[in-house]
């Protein structure tokens, strides 16, 4: 790096005089140059616009209104569709329930989605982007039912789909009026309930059926007691904060292995540990880690025990003192037997198990078959019956006894399970754990078996896994930790129930035997339910008879009875629902792109990355960009009962306090989208941000309104030639670096990063540098001069790069400053019209000189604390620094040379020095008279009060002549 010596001189002259007439004279002085300086402002061509330095209040929320309107915000998505060129860069939209009022995270989400859109617009792309609402689902029908579950099916259709729209109207006011680019028609979105939808995915459903993908088994789910239907761990959320009753119970062994014969004479026990007592009314198996080595161990009652030594320890803490006796093999388990806990007459085996472990309980785990997925498929291996207990509201049928046949199990089963096994119940304690709980109802959930419709997930997981090789995920940094979120749902599971107990959704297209429960369906089957559907319409499952839905020569070809068979109850779970739009939205069943939350990886990114495997062997899209959600300043989830959620609509709006909730409009929403939306999980929210982010939007209008200002037309100039200075030139090359850089930002879709370079860009580059380096030739220059041409061609420049490149954020500022823009031709809005930078921009030939001659000036101002206008230099540079220099400086201009624009400084000398090693210069005051209308050093023309540069500006032009 260079480093320069300043030496600041001040330089007096002339002859001292009395305190009195130096103050007269300072007096007179002032006086004459203010009235001369008055008398030549008006020839000085100051920067003129009629765009407003701000807008507040109410006249942000009508400017919003009004830009909205006139630059044809509602039509720029149709007309790109016909005015721009393909390929369609293809976004998918991932629908959004439609439920509930919008809120921050719908911001998010469809803001960052606009301004992907709106950046391969302006780059002159075509675009395909169909908005779509998930309009199925338990939250919707919960507000039709209205607590009312002897509501008819059809009835809650009816209410649930006027809901649905309600909600759609009011989510897509407020998707338009932040500037969402969109055919908002009805015709130009989806919607999961819309005829055609279902219909596409009743025969998706048949083809996944009729590949042996999809299969219906009696197999355990989560089950929601409080919804009354099966749930995907997608629906489920997990309470930390969960209280259990836990208990040890010793069950009494019938026969020990041959290894521990020799105790036969003497009462021996498994011990086990489990937090859902309930549970034990079904057991049918303990499961044993053939692996583990198992104690015999005595407690101070002379009985046996069976625990694992690595529990033996923990074990003690929590029923009292067990002394080793005898340590065997888990394997020796193998053919033992025990009584049931419950049924002393019954005898159970002890079962080798590979998911037990000796991390926690005893090394014993109590298996009941229709409560737990480990437990199901150890049955299945011992071909042990699966028999489920508990009915769809969690209360135990009558299989379970009459001692408990009606109890809710999770409370009144577990206090009833303990009174019985009291006598065995060796340690009950209450645990704090996290648990899964219905993530709609907020009520904690339970593991049932049931009789549902399944994905064989076993049957494509390679190919799932193998299709995410190629797709992109964005924040490129996070790629791993995202792409293990995704698949975790897919590697950790054998199979994805998509049935569900509820009437709100689209029908599973399913009809069973009255006498065996057999299901029947095929392609003709739906072919005909789908006629029906747009015969009788979408609830046609609901109101029609099988015979009016089919038709009798179906079943006729079927080989079935009419009168044998019954409709399926079941609809298609609303994951399924959102997960199959990739085979009717985008064309071709791709997208180049799916854009949502870190969530939807457990969610709409994984089931649609299952049903497109499933059914095209492929990933439905080629990248992914998540991004996080909302949260307050002190990082906490946004929440109606803590009172912390903010409404998108009252920082466009303002609230009914306008000085805690001021009215910010819809850039600074936006701005605050791009700028913290798209590289965190937790994306603040709060005052202090958005104050932040408002103060941003204002510095870059005041960039903008000066650039206007400059583009101003004085004069309608024809085949001008511009004479560009060093200094202009290298402005071009930032600029072009400018352009190259945002674009990667934005197609790594950097929006945080773009933002940032915006800010640094206009405060530094074009604020600090060039527009204060050039304004004396703007400013003072003769109007049709060849280098003030070459500054305000090369402001045009950077106000079409500018407005352009904060277009895809901050669109309604764009519009607005190119309303101004006197060259916009105001009848055409800035989207519909193309822009290229020039390859010639980028020229880094004078990067070196320009670096020399900017560190110089940073030096001046670090020592000179006034207007460096009334300054000379002289520098005495190094041999290297010297040749760089001499290419901005004209010795036989001293005062006009580029050096003196870049430096500040009135005049300058520069000077090679071989006997140093660094550059220096020294700065003196000038100790004559300045020019009255530039204020700069005149070169001649003392008595006339000008400088050489305004006499010839003046002399040629006759109007400021006039003037002044």
């Amino acid at each position: 790096m260079y480093r320069f010596l300043i030496r600041r001189t001040i330089v007096t002259s002339g002859v001292q005089r009395n305190n009195n007439n130096k103050l007269a004279k300072t007096v007179k002085s002032t006086t004459t140059q203010s009235k001369k300086r008055h008398k030549y402002s008006e020839t000085i061509l100051l920067p003129r616009t009629k765009f407003q330095v701000q807008l507040n209040g109410k006249e942000r929320i009508e400017k919003d209104e009004y830009l909205t309107k006139k630059c044809g915000f509602s039509e720029l998505y149709e007309w790109q569709r016909k005015h721009l060129p393909g390929p369609d860069f293809i976004l998918h939209d991932g629908p959004p329930y439609a439920n509930g009022t919008p809120h921050m995270g719908h911001a998010i989400n469809k803001i960052l989605k606009d301004i992907t859109l709106r950046h391969k617009v302006v780059c002159g792309n075509r675009v395909h982007y169909v908005p779509g609402w998930d309009c199925h689902g338990l939250p919707v029908e919960l507000k039709a039912i209205r607590n009312n579950a002897q509501v008819d099916p059809v009835e809650i259709r009816k209410k649930a789909r006027k809901y649905a729209k309600e909600a759609i109207v009011k989510q897509k006011e407020a998707f338009q009026s932040w500037g969402v680019m969109a055919d908002w028609s009805e015709t130009g979105c989806y919607f999961t309930n819309r005829c055609s939808y279902m219909k596409n995915q009743l025969y998706q459903f048949v083809k996944l059926y009729e590949k042996g993908t999809v299969f219906r088994d009696f197999m355990p789910v989560y089950w929601s007691p409080s919804s009354r239907t099966a749930l995907a761990e997608s629906e489920l959320e997990y309470n930390q904060q969960h209280r259990s009753k836990a208990v040890i119970i010793r069950l009494r062994v019938d026969n020990l292995p041959e290894k521990l014969n020799s105790f036969n004479n003497r009462m021996v026990y498994a011990l086990i540990w489990t937090t859902t007592p309930w549970s034990l009314v079904a057991n049918e198996a303990l499961a044993f880690s053939a692996d583990a080595m198992y104690s015999l161990a005595e407690d101070d009652k002379g009985n046996l025990n069976i625990v694992a030594d690595e529990l033996l320890k923990a074990t003690e803490l929590k029923v009292g003192p067990l002394r080793p006796v005898i340590s065997f093999e888990g394997g020796e388990l193998e053919g033992s037997m025990y009584f049931h806990p419950l049924k002393e007459e019954k005898k159970c085996p002890f079962l080798a198990a590979r998911h037990v472990t000796t991390n926690i309980g005893t090394g014993l785990v109590h298996t009941a078959p229709a409560h737990g997925p480990e437990d199901f498929l150890v049955a299945l291996e011992n071909n042990i019956d699966v028999l489920s207990v508990v009915d769809e509201e969690g209360r135990y049928t009558e299989a379970a006894g009459s001692d408990f046949h009606g109890l809710e199990v999770l409370t009144e089963g577990v206090d009833k399970v303990l009174k019985i096994v009291a006598r065995d119940a060796l340690h009950v304690e209450t645990i704090t754990h996290s648990y899964p709980y219905d993530w709609r109802t907020k009520q904690p959930v339970l593991i049932r078996a049931s009789s549902q419709w399944f994905i064989d997930i076993n049957s494509i997981r390679e190919k799932v896994v193998d299709s995410i090789a190629d797709v992109k995920i964005y924040p490129r940094c996070n790629r791993t930790s995202f792409t293990n979120a995704l698949l975790a749902g897919v590697k950790n599971r054998p199979y994805w129930c998509i049935s569900r107990q509820r009437s709100w959704g689209t029908p599973i297209p399913v009809l069973y035997s009255k006498t065996t429960g057999k299901p029947f369906t095929n392609i003709e089957l739906v072919e005909r339910l789908c006629k029906s559907i747009d015969r009788y319409g979408p609830d046609c499952w609901w109101e029609y008879s099988v015979k009016e839905l089919i038709g009798l020569d179906v079943f006729k070809r079927m080989n079935i009875a009419v009168d044998d068979v019954v409709k399926g109850k079941d609809i298609m779970d609303i994951w399924f629902d959102s997960g199959i739009s990739w085979s009717i939205v985008p064309p071709e069943g791709k997208a180049n792109l799916c854009l949502e939350g870190y969530d939807q990886f457990g969610g709409w990114f994984q089931s649609s990355l299952i049903t497109s495997v499933a059914l095209q062997e492929c990933s439905p899209y080629s990248a992914l960009f998540v991004h996080g959600f909302a949260v307050d300043e002190n990082c906490l989830k946004m929440s109606k009962s803590v009172g912390n959620v903010i409404n998108p609509e009252q920082l466009l709006l303002g609230g009914s306090n306008l000085e805690k909730n001021p009215i910010y409009g819809v850039d600074v929403l936006r701005w605050w989208v791009a700028n913290h939306g798209s590289q965190n999980t937790q994306v603040p929210v709060s005052k202090n941000v958005l104050d932040g982010c408002k103060q941003c939007i204002h510095k870059l209008r005041l960039m903008l309104r000066f650039l206007l200002g400059v583009l101003h037309p004085y004069r309608e100039v024809i085949n001008f030639e511009p004479r560009y200075r060093i200094i202009d030139k290298h402005m071009l090359y930032l600029l072009y670096r400018y352009n190259e850089q945002m674009q990667q930002h934005y197609s790594n879709y950097e929006y945080h990063n773009a933002g940032k370079m915006i800010t640094h860009f206009v405060a530094n580059d074009v604020s600090a540098l060039y527009c204060t380096l050039i304004k004396d030739r703007l400013y003072c220059d003769e109007i049709m001069s060849s280098s003030r041409i070459a500054a305000v061609q090369v402001v045009k420049e950077i106000f079409n790069v500018l407005v352009r490149t904060v277009a895809p954020i901050i669109p309604h500022l764009a519009e607005e400053v190119w309303l101004y823009y006197s060259e916009s031709q105001a009848s055409i809005p800035l989207h519909c019209t193309q822009y290229k930078v020039s390859e010639s921009w980028n020229d880094p030939e004078f990067v070196k000189c320009m670096d020399v001659a900017l560190r110089l000036r940073n030096n001046v101002l670090n020592i000179v604390d006034k207007n460096t206008w009334k300054l000379y230099g002289i520098v005495k540079a190094t041999r290297e620094d010297f040749c760089l220099l001499s290419t901005l400086h004209n010795e036989k201009q001293p005062s006009t040379s580029e050096l003196c624009e870049i430096l500040q400084l009135s005049s300058v000398t520069l000077i090679e020095d071989h006997t140093i090693d660094e550059t220096q210069i020294q700065v003196h005051d000038i100790p004559k008279a300045l020019c009255e209308r530039c204020r700069r050093y005149p070169e001649t023309g003392e008595e006339s009060g000008l400088c050489l540069r305004c006499t010839e500006v003046l002399g040629k032009d006759k109007s400021m002549a006039a003037v002044a």
